[in-house]
């Protein structure tokens, strides 16, 4: 989908595509930073000026002290100067304000220090009252980095008395009155103590979507997010209509609420507790978590209590409570469930322990076909429980009144199980319990212990969990069909993803085959060689002021000549953008299904490239946009082109009637019905003029005045259909208008997603798939799985998800999704950061969640035309250079790694995915950059050759790499290993080893399945490598990536 691309405030933050535990979507609709603890990304060192051993200062003064930005490791303004001494020291004159910092070497975020000399750690706060010379000083041996300044001591005591600053930080500040948005130093949104740890805010806001979270002390060094959690994700605020928002936050448990979803009571108002144990000095239960789980903590001695809770407007509640040794008791008073639990810490957490990649603890290991038993285990200290339960959930997938639809255990069902003890070892307790689901869906589970407490996930990708007094996070499991099957075809595939507009132009004869974008606005022609305009990044370069409107002359003929270069790579399965007649250049915003754009060509040019592609043995898929249209289609018809009514031209001129003349709707529609028909309009069979949602109320945009219409993420040229007129939405019926135009058909005529299988289709990639009703997506499989594609083989159903895709993975919706999942390990983890291990966590959660027919067909990618292009990214590009030179990253890096990232793609299961271009050596920033032409003439031909040899690696071992299984060797900072084993009884096999590091590596794997004396051959370099005593001993050069295949 066309998406804005935002540059996040560097504030020791990680550029990352998964930012909303929800949404993540990955990409965002605000500027939404998240805050880490250690940069992921950041541009390289210009030749020259930082040096590998130099160490920089960086942070939110740097700006101050010369430099040309903030968070730049590769600004020799801020080099600290070598004393000769093990340290390093820096002076500068700092005025007054807050900063944070810390310390990078080298130029690059790949090593660096913060708070306490940890390596990735936190940020350092700085808070000066006045302006002062500064010295700041890096130790080499301990890497801590301490600072001083003249009157520090006196300062310091002063700051500490005027007690922590808690401000309310976002997108919600500007319409407080401050200068900026997520300004942690502005103190117009700072937070009032209102007592017993609270802090509360109280602003108007107008209607809109809000983000923020809390800061303290005025930088970003100390702030709280989504859960209480220590820099954690923005909290969502949605408003319908403006209205007066009050932000709570307590300094305890660091959780955030708002009024809007939050009632906050005040002391007389609050839950008191007594009981047998006496006089309590406080008797007030506070709601520490701002969740109406009200607690106290009473120190009691071991033995038997009365305890009763009184809240104003309840009955009161008296429970009998054990309380097992002396110590402190926090009692939890739930006024909701009107249920009281006390926690004497009975239950040592550090002795609850359940790991979900253990088949001692969880097997089977991974996804279930429906019908399989399922065991499950947890440890907990000897005696520290006397029951145990297993709590099964099956998540409902619901939008939730949001445009998103996703798992929600909340709206699903719930089954208790009753754990048995089966012994105890080591000073632990083992309990277990097996259940069976019966039907295909997500599942969940927990563990609920002695009534009390909960063990669940955690927010690391699966493993271990975490035990909470309540609130944790299921476990997933995911349970498919019998039947499910996906296409063997997209298994073996590599495939090629083009932006028509910027591959080839094949046809000069279309370049000017219509004057007008969206609306009236003019079309820019561009050369090939120019750079897509970018008019809110780069007006000057742009030409006019409207975006994607400019045209390189791209064209479907252009695919159809370059399909010998693309076989010749090696290349199998091609994924192409939308061709739909449209507006954009992107072309997203549909103007007719029915139809091809006439700047890409015609039936007969699809026809050809069908056939061609037919007789080289490759598939075909296409990009479907089932979510939305464009405001300048036939469909909704904004600016009234077309003679068959659309939806906008309808309730417009309905509006108008009411407005004007003021007629009752009714009247009104009778009334536009016949002028409309008066002037030559003919009304849509499937009426269209009822599938979007349009308000009696004005607004303004670029276009001008309109009514107001729901739109797709606030760009007004995309329009959403209505969700209850999807059949199989929760709201829709079994037959629709849109149903049967999208899917059905009527009266002998194929509805759209069938229609175009007639024209040479192998499969689907249906865009923003998370925001159409999965049932729509379930009736979809049945129709599409009931025919052969234009290849005589099974079609394919690929969706566009940039999170976990678990949901569309249990059988009945799609067979793949892009894999932004593993771009994120595999690119920001692995090769960027240099830490496979936590790269292999993340795909070893997909290796667990996704049935292994899913896994094996997954669109596996490392970039795409929504984001930054990967050699520009692994060469330290930043994106917020919007037309990118390559002085502005490094090449020879980027590329290394590029190859690297290439290796694994052909090496791990899945289909590999090259967007257009990038084997050539074509680089760019975020959208629209990234969405160059293809650099015929000017390719790197070294580049395209290792593609084509590294493709061809995996095209001649299908059964290994295709099919084989996957398991993982050794995971550890610049290395990634991994065996890939064929299934078919052939005992072939294979092992990938990647080394992102700058110096070569010999690195020793087990081999324990091969006998002594196996040999494995490098197909990328010749070079063997023999089993001794179990195991494989590897030689990895820098940057280099191996594909070993036993001989």
């Amino acid at each position: 989908m066309e998406r804005r691309t935002f540059l996040r405030r560097a504030v020791g933050m990680s550029l990352t595509l998964g930012l909303m535990t929800a949404p993540f979507a990955a990409w965002q609709a605000e500027v939404l930073p998240v805050f880490s603890q250690s940069v992921a990304e950041a541009a390289a060192p210009a030749a020259g000026a930082v040096q590998k051993d130099d160490v920089v200062l960086v942070g939110s003064l740097q700006d101050e002290l010369g430099a040309a930005k903030e968070w730049d490791p590769a600004d020799a303004k801020t080099i600290m100067e070598s004393d000769g001494k093990g340290h390093h020291v820096l002076v500068g004159h700092l005025p007054k304000g807050n900063y944070d910092f810390k310390v990078a070497v080298g130029g690059l975020w790949d090593v660096n220090y913060g708070a306490n000399g940890e390596a990735g750690g936190k940020n350092i706060p700085l808070r000066l009252l006045k302006d002062h010379d500064v010295t700041f000083t890096y130790d080499d041996a301990t890497h801590a980095v301490t600072y001083d300044y003249a009157g520090k001591d006196a300062e310091e005591k002063a700051l500490a008395a005027e007690g922590r600053s808690i401000v309310l930080t976002g997108t919600v500040q500007t319409k407080a009155g401050a200068a900026k948005d997520w300004d942690p130093a502005d103190t117009t949104t700072r937070m009032k103590a209102i007592g017993h740890d609270f802090y509360s805010y109280k602003m108007k806001l107008p209607a809109g979507t809000y983000y923020y979270k809390i800061s303290v002390n005025g930088s970003w060094a100390e702030n709280y997010g989504l859960g209480g959690n220590f820099d954690g994700a923005n909290v969502q605020l949605t408003l319908p209509k403006a209205q007066e928002v009050t932000f709570y936050y307590n300094d305890k448990s660091h959780h955030i609420a708002d009024s809007t979803s939050y009632t906050f009571l005040s002391d007389d108002a609050l839950p008191v507790i007594s009981g047998s144990f006496g006089d309590v000095k406080d008797p007030l239960m506070q709601d520490q978590m701002l969740d109406h789980l009200f607690q106290k903590t009473i120190p009691l001695n071991k033995g038997t209590y009365t305890v009763t809770v009184r809240m104003p407007g309840a009955d009161a509640l008296t429970q009998t409570v054990d309380v097992a040794k002396d110590g402190d008791v926090t009692f939890y008073y739930d006024s909701q469930a009107r249920h009281l639990i006390a926690d004497d810490g009975r239950i040592r957490a550090d002795k609850v322990y359940h790991d979900s990649w253990s088949t001692d603890y969880r097997a089977p290991f991974e996804a279930v076909r429906e019908g399989t038993p399922l065991r499950l285990s947890l440890a907990t200290g000897a005696g520290d429980v006397t029951n145990a339960k297993l709590v099964v959930y099956k998540a409902k997938v619901t939008a939730n009144g949001g445009d998103e639809y996703n798992p929600d255990y909340a709206d699903g069902t719930v089954t208790t199980y009753a754990m048995t003890k089966t012994g105890t070892k080591d000073g632990q307790d083992i309990w277990s319990v097996a259940f069976t689901p019966q039907t295909y869906g997500l599942y969940g589970y927990k563990f609920v212990l002695n009534d009390t407490k909960e063990y669940g996930d955690d927010a690391k990708p699966g493993s271990t969990g975490e035990l909470k007094l309540r609130g944790v996070k299921p476990y997933q499991v995911t349970v498919y069909r019998r039947d499910f099957k996906t296409p063997d075809w997209a298994k073996e595939a590599v495939c090629y993803q083009i932006f028509p507009d910027r591959f080839f132009n094949g046809d000069k004869s279309n370049d000017y085959a219509r004057a007008n974008a969206r609306g009236y606005q003019p079309v820019q022609h561009r050369k090939w060689s120019e750079l897509p305009a970018n008019y809110s990044k780069t007006p000057a370069a742009d030409g006019d002021k409207w975006e994607c409107n400019d045209f390189f002359g791209g064209d479907i003929a252009g695919i159809t000549q370059k399909l010998d270069y693309l076989q010749g790579l090696g290349v199998t399965a091609i994924y192409v953008n939308p061709i739909y007649n449209a507006c954009s250049n992107h072309r997203y915003d549909a103007v007719d299904y029915g139809t091809i754009d006439p700047f890409l060509g015609n039936f007969q040019d699809l026809e050809t490239l069908s056939a061609e592609m037919k007789k080289r043995g490759m598939h075909l898929i296409m990009d479907g946009v089932y979510n939305h249209v464009g405001d300048d289609s036939i469909y909704f018809d904004r600016y009234g082109k077309y003679k068959t009514v659309g939806a906008y031209e309808y309730w417009s001129r309905i509006y108008d009637l009411m407005n004007d003349k003021h007629l009752t709707e009714a009247a009104a529609k009778a009334e536009a019905r016949k002028e409309l028909e008066a002037e030559g309009q003919v009304f849509s069979p499937w009426h269209w003029e009822n599938w979007f949602e349009i308000k009696n109320e004005k607004t303004q945009d670029m276009m001008g005045r309109k009514y107001a219409y729901h739109d797709w993420q606030g760009y007004d040229s995309l329009v959403p259909f209505k969700d209850a007129d999807y059949p199989g939405s929760e709201q829709g019926t079994v037959q629709s208008d849109l149903g049967d135009y999208l899917l059905y058909g009527r009266n002998g005529q194929k509805g759209v997603i069938m229609k175009w299988f007639d024209e040479g289709l192998s499969g689907w990639r249906l865009d923003v798939a998370k925001e159409v009703p999965p049932g729509f997506w379930a009736d979809v499989r049945k129709e599409v799985k009931s025919i052969k594609n234009a290849n005589g083989d099974d079609p394919l159903l690929l969706g566009e998800i940039w999170q976990d895709g678990s949901q569309f993975f249990t059988g009945d919706t799609f067979d793949s999704v892009m894999n932004y999942k593993l771009s994120f390990a595999l690119g920001d983890l692995f090769l960027n950061k240099g830490d496979a291990k936590a790269a292999d966590d993340e795909l070893k959660v997909l290796r667990q969640n996704y049935p292994k027919e899913a896994l094996y067909d997954l669109m596996n990618i490392v970039d795409s035309h929504d984001t930054v292009r990967a050699l520009y990214k692994f060469g330290g590009g930043s994106d917020g250079v919007s037309q990118p030179t390559k002085k502005d990253f490094d090449y020879k890096l980027g590329k290394e790694r590029l190859k690297l990232a290439a290796t694994f793609l052909m090496g791990y299961p899945g289909m590999p995915t090259i967007y257009y271009g990038d084997e050539a050596g074509q680089y760019g920033s975020g959208d629209p950059d990234c969405r160059r032409t293809y650099p015929w003439g000017r390719e790197d031909k070294d580049l395209i050759a290792y593609y084509k040899k590294v493709i061809g690696v995996r095209n001649a071992h299908k059964n290994i790499f295709s099919y084989g299984d996957v398991d993982t060797l050794k995971a550890d900072g610049d290395i990634y290993v991994f065996a890939r084993t064929a299934v078919d009884g052939s005992h072939d096999a294979a092992i990938v080893a990647l080394n992102r590091g700058a110096a070569a590596q010999t690195v020793t794997v087990p081999a324990a399945g091969f006998a002594d004396g196996t040999s494995f051959q490098d197909q990328l370099t010749g070079r063997e490598a023999v089993v001794k005593d179990g195991q494989l001993t590897l030689n990895l050069g820098a940057n280099q990536g191996m594909m070993l295949v036993k001989a």
